[in-house]
């Protein structure tokens, strides 16, 4: 692996910040083209959406470690956070204080109707982008294997499961792309996002390597794209794709 991208003199760029620092530049961006184009960027109170999910995301990437982190893990974690390093994060954590965090700020502004197609696109490029950086970091490794895709990590070869994970979200970036223009009832585009992330979250856990705090015979992080699962299929079965 390689977790220093680049190094002159006392100047250290690791991997994982440099493409966690791209991710959030494309993220940036892409959602900025989206919320014009949707008209949006219109509605009063509006530009206060994007700063309350950028807040739930920083406070769910910690605290989402607390819930899926093994406790052995977890030590470390601290350990971490005192020391200011801020390596360890999880996009599921992420995402599910992000949804509250952006539902206490619509609250707060007046805003009743769903925002979240402003999101898709720009949280599928980012998420694809931010695990090559894993990759290249050497973490969120995955399981054992001898076939020809695996790779040495972790002092064994494995799954290179952050490639897997990457290359499935940005194909999920590309149908999202080639379909957000058209009609459909505002909200709908994010919750199949969220429901085909779910999917692809859920079947990577089997291929996993590293230590996850499990439920059953299930990881933490299953159980919650099992649980977010239900309620996406509920709302998407019942509404219908309408003229914007």
């Amino acid at each position: 692996m390689h977790p220093t991208l680049l190094e002159v003199g006392p100047l250290r760029v690791t991997s994982y910040a440099a493409f966690m620092t791209l991710a959030f530049v494309a993220a940036s961006f892409i959602r900025r083209a989206e919320v014009q184009r949707l008209g949006y960027a219109k509605e009063p109170g509006h530009q206060w959406v994007g700063l309350g999910a950028l807040l739930g995301a920083i406070v769910g990437t910690k605290l989402g470690m607390i819930l899926f982190d093994t406790p052995e893990e977890l030590d470390h974690l601290f350990t971490q956070a005192l020391s200011l390093d801020f390596s360890g994060k999880t996009i599921v954590g992420a995402l599910v204080v992000s949804f509250f965090s952006v539902e206490v700020t619509k609250r707060i502004v007046g805003i009743k109707e769903p925002t979240g197609d402003g999101f898709a696109l720009a949280f599928l490029v980012a998420t694809g982008i931010g695990r090559v950086g894993c990759f290249l970091n050497g973490c969120c490794y995955g399981a054992l294997s001898s076939g020809p895709a695996s790779v040495y990590m972790a002092g064994a070869r494995r799954h290179p499961v952050q490639l897997y994970e990457s290359a499935l979200v940005l194909l999920l970036a590309v149908v999202v792309f080639a379909m957000r223009r058209q009609p459909r009832e505002r909200g709908r585009l994010w919750r199949m996002t969220l429901l085909a992330y779910a999917v692809v979250r859920f079947t990577m856990e089997f291929f996993r390597g590293d230590p996850v705090r499990h439920v059953g015979p299930l990881t933490a992080v299953q159980v919650v794209c099992l649980v977010a699962t239900a309620p996406l299929l509920f709302v998407l079965a019942r509404r219908r794709a309408v003229p914007a």
